[in-house]
């Protein structure tokens, strides 16, 4: 069964990519895959104007799959997940993520990436890997980009999650709904907004815009992730907290 539903909606105009990966929506590696598949059949349709991440159940997503993260599988996770980063951030097409309950650790990253950003008022988003004894590669590069330097190193330090009113407050999240009308409130923006517009013009302006999001992108990813891999990966607290986590049990920390 796959963990990705496609379903054009408004005339073609808008197509839904919707998570359905009980439970939690974890973001395993064949999940990432098929999203990143999904993602770069959509610009094929003329007549696209929005592309819409959502997911089924209470929360948009617990986050990347922690049983990957161990020494014998974080190379190839991280490059799936970075490959599915960029493919959000460089798509011709407008992206806009629609987050309910928790948006956590690599699918926080993975919106992160996405033009737009609506939240129901019960989400909750954060990169909590610091309490894992890791830190979070992708969102080194993309945070300072959407909510500022500040913010961003307070996030990923103290591994607390923010509110939906925090995040519009900050400018991540373009609106918020209710949590029982997210969809629908979206779907109204969309009504009179993009879906209104030139699905030619939009892409034209989608890549004016997107520009200095882009510069250096590649460059920021790479070089947290070498630090991740390299520098942090082979430390006993790094492996020590990721274990804890799969055997559920309190890490015992060297400091080291």
């Amino acid at each position: 069964m796959p963990f990705v539903r496609a379903q054009p909606d408004h005339s073609g105009k808008l197509l839904r990519l919707i998570l359905n990966r009980p439970r939690g929506n974890v973001f395993s590696g064949e999940l990432m895959a098929e999203l990143e598949s999904a993602l770069a059949q959509a610009p094929s349709s003329p007549t696209l104007r929005l592309v819409t991440l959502e997911a089924e159940g209470d929360h948009f997503s617990f986050g990347a799959a922690v049983e990957e993260h161990t020494r014998a599988q974080v190379v190839p996770m991280l490059q799936r997940l970075n490959r599915l980063i960029k493919a959000v951030a460089a798509c011709p097409v407008p992206v806009a993520a629609l987050v309910q309950g928790k948006c956590l650790g690599g699918a926080f990253e993975v919106v992160l990436a996405a033009h737009f950003v609506f939240a129901a008022e019960n989400a909750r988003f954060g990169v909590p890997e610091i309490r894992l004894g890791v830190f979070p590669p992708a969102a080194c590069a993309l945070l300072a980009r959407k909510v500022g330097q500040a913010s961003a190193e307070r996030w990923i330090l103290a591994g607390e999650e923010i509110s939906a009113d925090e995040a519009h407050r900050v400018g991540l999240a373009h609106r918020v709904f209710p949590a029982d009308s997210l969809r629908r409130g979206v779907d109204e923006w969309f009504a009179v907004s993009l879906g209104q517009y030139s699905a030619s013009s939009l892409r034209h302006a989608v890549a004016a815009a997107r520009a200095p999001f882009l510069a250096g992108l590649d460059d920021a990813l790479e070089s947290a992730t070498h630090a991740y891999v390299k520098n942090l990966v082979p430390t006993h607290d790094a492996e020590e907290g990721i274990q804890a986590f799969v055997q559920r049990r309190r890490p015992q920390w060297r400091d080291a």
